[in-house]
């Protein structure tokens, strides 16, 4: 399994919640269609978790990516252990309950894997409603005035997954691409919350979802969306 952390002096204003900066972490799955034993699924290759550090007041970035498909159950076992550290924190991502959250439950199921977690509260940026919150990630970084300059295309997992499980002699340029494009977001995402106040009102703690991660049914203690909707692809 390829995996990398980096850490960066880096100091962000709180324009985003009424609370602790530190509270926020941004959890971003990557996953594609693929077949596993003749059905089509919806695959975890990686995951990203970027958040600000108190201790030393740093941006701590976490990125783990598969490098043969019988790593995605370990992948995901990863996965839990590191939410079951944060679960106190608030997790932000954009779709994250229809998308991210969703695969994660199918997935955990798939795996027959019981979180040692419930619950976790989470803060979606996804606003279909509202103008800069309904056309993807990249039109809310352009929304908020965010300066990011894309190299890499989203359509690179999904082009060179089978290229990396297939042991391709490009494998370790294909997987620091990979790396590369989950990065040029994270290093980002703290520049929402930097800006967010200036397009749109802070986010109050009565707006936050407590979402049950596990696949028993159980419902939240909390009112939460149904996730029946199928999954959706970050934007391109």
């Amino acid at each position: 399994m390829f995996k990398k952390e980096l850490w960066i002096d880096r100091q962000f204003i709180n324009n985003f919640y009424k609370g602790s900066i530190y509270d926020l972490v941004f959890l971003d799955l990557e996953f594609w269609p693929d077949r596993d034993r003749g059905k089509s699924v919806q695959r975890i290759f990686g995951y990203t978790l970027t958040r600000l550090l108190k201790s030393n007041k740093q941006q701590h970035i976490k990125i783990h990516l598969l490098e043969s498909r019988q790593e995605e159950k370990e992948l995901i076992q990863f996965l839990m252990r590191d939410l079951s550290v944060l679960h106190k924190k608030i997790f932000v991502g954009f779709n994250i309950v229809h998308s991210d959250i969703y695969v994660l439950q199918k997935r955990l199921k798939h795996f027959k894997i019981k979180p040692k977690i419930d619950k976790i509260s989470v803060f979606d940026l996804e606003n279909k409603r509202k103008e800069g919150l309904n056309r993807g990630l990249n039109n809310l970084f352009s929304c908020l005035e965010i300066p990011i300059a894309k190299e890499i295309d989203g359509l690179y997992f999904r082009l060179n997954c089978n290229k990396v499980f297939s042991q391709s002699r490009d494998r370790d340029n294909i997987l620091e691409t990979m790396y590369n494009y989950c990065l040029e977001d994270a290093r980002n995402y703290f520049h929402i919350v930097a800006n967010w106040n200036n397009k749109f009102p802070l986010i109050l703690p009565e707006r936050l979802l407590e979402l049950d991660l596990s696949h028993s049914g159980r419902r939240s203690s909390k009112p939460r969306p149904k996730l029946s909707v199928k999954p959706t692809q970050r934007d391109l």
